[in-house]
């Protein structure tokens, strides 16, 4: 073949040129060396963490994916890696695997600029590895330097609507909350009219009487006439409704009539005329033998102590006295407070003091009738292998009801499915079973930015003061039967404790969080243990309550 001068001019050239460098040969990546760290000891009480082998499957239950974390600067993480024998970084940091493959890391937030968790696990040979993405919380917005109250010049009025789950009086309550904060609360009437003294766009403050305001969620209640520059720039579902300008303010002090007293075979009921319904409070003392009641803004005649002669009542004497501008009256009792429930029935206000059941001290259960609440769903705390809670608290209700028929119990059970149950039902259907305690069952987990190997054990709930005798005898039960750490009984406002008709309490027997108490509550074992914990805390309170002369 013929080459011409000009191709062999710029093959010389080329020839010539200089060579481009060699791109450098890739380095070796180095194998992945996870280390190994054990759980922390076994707890030897509880059931043992089953063994499980099997191929990689990395999981992370909590956080889930894109979730925002609330916590400052560190969190856990938890969920399994399929393998009890496999090896755990996460961030580059080694967390501890149980037997079962499930793992619990506590761990510093991801930076902003990557916030996700890198996880790498190793089993032998086998290396898997999951990126999970997460969001991390703003920083908190400058406190404002303006108020968005809006001061009511004069002050308006309001109707109290409050939630529509129940509907009647009994168990629809609208909650008042201390400016204060803490844990006092008033329960009042819906229909109660009020005077709101400031609004925001999602509270109102109300004035009961000329020396008490509290606060009431705004959509709480019903405005009876327009506000100028209200801060709530769109209507909520109750406020809606066109407000009437013609209705009038309630009178400068609602009058009460004498009480009457209204005797019944397991109660006395407590009557007191009142020219419109008043705003209230029912407070038991520190002995839990004495009930007062205030009705706010109400003039009524004052009354020395007045002995209560009615049959069976457990209410001994009472009197009545101008205090401020409400009135006040004091329930002096037999023995420690047991139950009551505030009525509006026919232009009176009714408190309905109930009586202890009658105890055999022998078989101090045998007899009554107990409400059994399986906690969730909806919601409910998920563990590091999927445990859900509401899973876990079905069985142990049943236990429970399993033990106390034996008993000569009358169960209710609030729910027997895994259908959800609206919580603020819950309590209501225990009273109209007419319960003699009502206990509530759930599994433990702690808010982000909680380390939760320190937050393990077992608590018991309550909040009024007659139903600590129940959770105290409870909590004992507990942590003796679940051998976790004690962490105590609790007062705090829960829906499932809030009710007056009996002892209520909610109990957290364990941490479902835990891969070890997770593992645990799977059993059917456990499982007995907790419902043996609660029978046997029902047993001591009815047996104490039995020995109290009535």
């Amino acid at each position: 073949m013929r080459t011409t001068c000009a191709a062999v001019a710029v093959a010389a050239a080329a020839a010539c040129a200089p060579r481009a460098p060699a791109a450098p040969t890739p380095a070796p990546v180095p194998p992945v060396v996870v280390e190994h760290i054990p759980p922390p000891p076994p707890n030897p009480n509880l059931p043992p963490v089953p063994h499980v082998t099997g191929p990689l499957a990395v999981k992370v239950v909590y956080p889930t994916v894109n979730q925002t974390i609330l916590s400052k600067d560190s969190n856990f993480i938890f969920g399994s890696v399929g393998n009890g024998d496999a090896a755990l970084a996460i961030n580059e940091v080694s967390v501890p695997v149980w037997p079962n493959g499930s793992f619990m890391a506590w761990l510093a937030n991801p930076p902003a600029s990557a916030p996700q968790y890198e996880l790498v696990a190793t089993a032998g040979a086998d290396t898997v590895r999951l990126t999970h993405p997460i969001k991390l919380a703003p920083p908190p917005p400058p406190i404002a330097t303006s108020a968005d109250t809006l001061r009511l010049a004069p002050p308006l009025y309001a109707t109290l609507v409050g939630p529509a789950t129940a509907p009647s009086d009994t168990d629809r309550v609208v909650t008042g909350y201390a400016l204060s904060g803490g844990l006092r609360r008033w329960f009042l009437f819906p229909g109660t009219v009020v005077k709101v003294v400031a609004l925001t766009a999602g509270d109102a403050y109300v004035e009961l009487d000329s020396t008490l305001t509290i606060r009431i969620a705004r959509n709480d209640l019903q405005m009876l006439s327009p506000v100028p520059g209200d801060p709530a720039k769109t209507a909520s579902a109750t406020t809606s409704a066109t407000p009437s300008a013609d209705v009038p303010p309630p009178v400068a002090a609602r009058l009460a009539s004498d009480l009457r007293v209204v005797p019944a075979a397991e109660w006395t009921d407590f009557v007191i005329p009142v020219s419109e319904k008043p705003a209230h409070l029912i407070e038991e003392d520190s002995t839990g033998a004495t009930l007062t009641l205030t009705l706010y803004g109400t003039a009524g005649m004052a009354s020395p102590s007045i002995a209560v002669t009615a049959p069976n009542s457990y209410v001994t004497s009472y009197t009545a006295a101008t205090a401020g501008p409400s009135m006040r009256y004091v329930f002096s009792l037999k023995g420690p407070v047991y139950g009551y429930q505030p009525l509006w029935e026919s232009g009176a206000f009714l408190l309905r003091v109930r009586r202890p059941p009658a105890i055999d001290l022998i078989d101090p259960l045998r007899g009554l009738t107990i409400a059994v609440d399986a906690g969730h769903p909806p919601l409910g705390a998920t563990g590091p292998t999927g445990l859900w809670e509401p899973e876990v608290a079905l069985p142990v209700a049943q236990k429970i009801q399993t033990l106390l028929t034996a008993r000569g119990v009358n169960v209710f059970m609030t729910r027997t499915t895994m259908d959800s149950v609206n919580l603020n039902l819950r309590p209501a259907m225990a009273r109209r079973v007419n319960a003699n305690a009502l206990v509530s069952i759930h599994l433990n987990a702690v808010p982000d930015g909680i380390n939760p190997f320190r937050a393990q054990g077992t608590a018991t709930y309550h909040f009024h003061t007659h139903s600590r005798a129940l959770a105290e005898a409870t909590q004992r039960a507990l942590v003796a039967e679940l051998s976790l750490p004690d962490n105590g009984v609790k007062r705090e406002n829960f829906a499932l404790v809030r009710p007056t008709w009996m002892p209520a309490i909610l109990t957290e027997g364990a941490f479902i969080i835990m891969p070890d108490q997770e593992a645990a509550l799977r059993t059917e074992e456990y499982q007995l243990r907790y419902a043996r914990g609660i029978v046997a805390g029902l047993d001591a309170y009815f047996r104490s309550l039995g020995a109290v002369a009535r």
